[in-house]
């Protein structure tokens, strides 16, 4: 049986400051409402953190398995996920929340088949990539079946409809097919033809332009379509250098929507202020590094691929999610990993934690050698 290296302990430091960073906020955002929704004002937290340990033992369970195993279930994953992205679209199958239909409610859980969706794609595309890399060079047999693949499960997110989602995976998956050698005019073409799209997709539903337009200016309407951003940033501007204190904050009492879930962030720059947003920064900034190092460390190209590819889905949705609390990106649904009220999410990421560990743990350097018995000869 191979010896397994223990778990890269930055990595692991890290996503537990945050999981205990989230249990915090979320117990001090949702006392409240939950009194208020629930007459019981630990109902939220106490059902965030049964989440927990099945998140832990993902990592732990995921880590442990062989990273070749990945590489071969690669398109029978996929199958899957994308049958169960068709499922939650069923009428009595799938569930609908606020107008989307994107989870599935079992055993008293709601789960969205996309958190599910990221990694294997994420597999398949680092699988398609080192197993075929002579296809690459021609468009036919390189970029094109990875982009039906794409498109296919893009096609179905936006059906539920999940813009944000959308975004995400096609950000993360032109960056891997850039470090992955798909020629440059193939990638050119593609932000050609895709960019207008992702305008029409935009301009085509109303939501979503009322989102954009409350980003440019939320203060022109401040009660109406621009209310969560306005709340949100008086929120950012409450917390002043050290926050008014945990526990203590206005705006999580029916002020800002969505306080501990796509916006905590407000509610940790008003309750830890200034300085409780740059230690957050500096979690999320000690994962993302730490992930990069992991990848550059690997010479596998498939490992080195896809522990790219789970560091900036990370990444990316940490940087969506904090930009449009900030009023920097436009509103979207999108939680804090880690931190943000949400089962899938918590178990989507952590997913992806156990893949990076499962390639650490396995790169034979990383593996303790048992000394030769009677020392040196």
């Amino acid at each position: 049986m191979k010896r397994l290296s223990p778990p890269d302990r930055v990595l692991t430091v890290s996503v537990l400051a945050l999981m205990t960073l989230g249990v915090l906020m979320v117990y001090s955002a949702s006392l409240s409402i939950s009194e208020v929704r629930y007459g019981d004002p630990l109902r939220i937290i106490l059902h965030w953190v049964c989440y927990i340990p099945l998140a832990l033992m993902i990592i732990w369970g995921l880590s442990r398995i062989e990273v070749t195993w990945w590489r071969a279930m690669a398109f029978p994953m996929l199958l899957a996920a994308l049958l169960l992205m068709v499922l939650v679209l069923v009428p009595g199958v799938g569930k609908r929340i606020n107008g989307a239909q994107r989870w599935f409610s079992l055993f008293g859980m709601t789960l969205q088949p996309v958190e599910l969706l990221k990694p294997v794609l994420f597999v398949y595309m680092a699988y398609y990539m080192t197993a075929f890399p002579e296809r690459l060079r021609q468009f036919a047999t390189g970029l094109a079946p990875m982009l039906v693949v794409l498109g296919v499960a893009l096609a179905l997110l936006m059906l539920q409809p999940d813009f944000g989602s959308s975004a995400l995976l096609f950000g993360v998956c032109l960056c891997l097919w850039f470090v992955g050698g798909v020629p440059m005019r193939h990638l050119a073409g593609l932000l050609f033809a895709f960019v207008p799209l992702g305008v029409l997709a935009v301009v085509a539903e109303p939501y979503r332009m009322q989102r954009l337009v409350s980003f440019m200016d939320p203060w022109s309407d401040p009660f109406g379509s621009g209310y969560q951003l306005v709340q949100s940033l008086i929120g950012f501007g409450s917390g002043g250098l050290f926050g008014v204190g945990l526990g203590q904050g206005v705006q999580k009492l029916f002020y800002l929507p969505e306080v501990f879930t796509d916006f905590i962030s407000a509610t940790i720059a008003e309750e830890l202020g200034l300085v409780g947003m740059l230690a957050l920064i500096a979690l999320f900034s000690v994962l993302l590094g730490r992930g990069i190092h992991i990848a550059l460390r690997e010479e596998q190209p498939f490992q080195r691929l896809l522990v790219l590819a789970c560091t900036l889905s990370i990444g990316f949705t940490f940087f969506i999610n904090l930009g449009a609390a900030m009023g920097l990106l436009p509103t979207k649904g999108m939680p804090l990993p880690f931190i943000s009220y949400g089962g899938s999410a918590l178990i989507g990421n952590s997913i992806l934690i156990g893949l990076m560990l499962s390639v650490q743990r396995h790169r034979p350097e990383n593996r303790r050698r048992e000394k030769p018995a009677g020392g040196k000869r």
